[in-house]
């Protein structure tokens, strides 16, 4: 259902590059990739997962998943991990350990800390291992400051660097309005995939845009010519992409 998409971005492959991040523009939706490349990286054998909850909780993606032809229940506790941050704040309130400064760490010490104990846990019997994180600009609204979330990135970048199998997806919404950290933060990996506005405006057909780039090491972009761009349709079952000159839209 979701083949299409994964194609275009390059993230069909058993592994994938150490660091990728997603930007998405305000206004636009790129949840979607993620329960994608969730799907996709739970079909493949021995291939461990993280799911770091942030914008939605898991059971969100649970439904997302079967709607895209996956049980994510399936894998849970198998080859599928979960860090739950918005459920556990729902659940314990002011009680949860992520409004609490505990120890003296930040909230996203905390976080990388446990990450890193559930990468240590799971990484080495795994062929493959992917922490795909839903939305950094939730840690702005928890309190972290631009500074704070562009070092949780370079710990997670530096904790790819480390470990051959594994790669790390991070997804930031209103991308516009955190440019700098958006930047920085692309600037620390592989492949960029960029969620856009249509020009035009709202149109029927399609949804938006995505324009995927590769990173190169001096953290600049790579050339025009290499950079991709599609269009695409999130309907309730599946995700379409087409060229831009496929559909009459100002892209």
């Amino acid at each position: 259902m979701a083949t299409s998409v994964l194609l275009a971005c390059g993230l069909n492959e058993q592994k994938l590059p150490g660091f990728i991040h997603i930007s998405e523009e305000s206004n636009v939706d790129g949840s979607f990739l993620i329960s994608c490349v969730l799907g996709q990286r739970l079909r493949i054998s021995n291939a461990g997962t993280l799911l770091v909850c942030l914008q939605h909780h898991y059971q969100h993606y649970f439904n997302a998943g079967m709607r895209l032809g996956y049980n994510t229940n399936i894998f849970q506790g198998k080859t599928l991990g979960v860090i739950d941050v918005l459920s556990d704040m729902a659940g314990e309130g002011l009680a949860s350990k992520w409004l609490t400064n505990t120890e003296g760490q930040t909230l996203t010490e905390q976080l990388v800390e446990d990450i890193r104990a559930q990468v240590d846990s799971n990484y080495d019997n795994r062929n493959s291992y992917t922490v795909l994180i839903d939305n950094l600009s939730i840690l702005f609204n928890l309190g972290a400051s631009k500074l704070q979330v562009q070092q949780f990135c370079q710990d997670l970048a530096a904790l790819a660097k480390e470990r051959e199998k594994l790669t790390v997806i991070t997804k930031l919404s209103n991308s516009d309005i955190y440019q700098l950290t958006d930047n920085n933060v692309a600037k620390l990996g592989h492949v960029r995939i960029q969620v856009l506005r249509l020009k035009s405006g709202v149109f029927r057909e399609v949804d938006g845009k995505l324009l995927i780039e590769r990173v190169l090491d001096e953290g600049n972009y790579a050339c025009e010519e290499t950079r991709k761009e599609v269009l695409y349709k999130v309907n309730d079952r599946n995700v379409k992409v087409f060229a831009p000159g496929e559909i009459g839209v100002k892209v």
